[in-house]
């Protein structure tokens, strides 16, 4: 059964408007599944995704609302779950959660608000 997963995102200063090249990444992690690889003797961690959607094509400000949809088939209430959001644009990261956001098992639900850092670029 298709469940979903509803929330928000957003970034401390709301001033920041999306324009129609950047892409709004989701995704529900599998965190009891994730593991860290090593790329040229440095650690990477690799995640189990279950479902990820992709906005874009659109002029967005801040907050951002979204509906993730999964499989209910897909969860397992020992497992833990997170979502993780990346905010690209022109092929390079502007926006990303920089920590865990728990939902689903645990006492955690299906409604969240999730909070982004920008990345200075330099």
């Amino acid at each position: 059964m298709v469940r979903r997963i509803e929330g928000t995102i957003d970034y401390e200063k709301h001033n920041e408007i999306l324009n129609d090249n950047h892409k709004v990444l989701i995704y529900l992690d599998d965190m009891t599944l994730t593991e860290l690889g090593s790329q040229d003797g440095s650690f990477v961690r690799k995640f189990h995704t279950i479902a990820k959607l992709i906005i874009e094509n659109q002029i967005l400000t801040f907050p951002i609302t979204f509906t993730l949809e999964y499989d209910e088939k897909e969860i397992e209430k020992a497992s833990n779950y997170s979502l993780r959001v990346r905010i690209v644009a022109d092929g390079k990261t502007r926006f990303i959660t920089s920590t865990n956001v728990p939902v689903l098992t645990k006492g955690y639900g299906d409604i969240v608000d999730i909070q982004v850092e920008k990345i200075d670029l330099m």
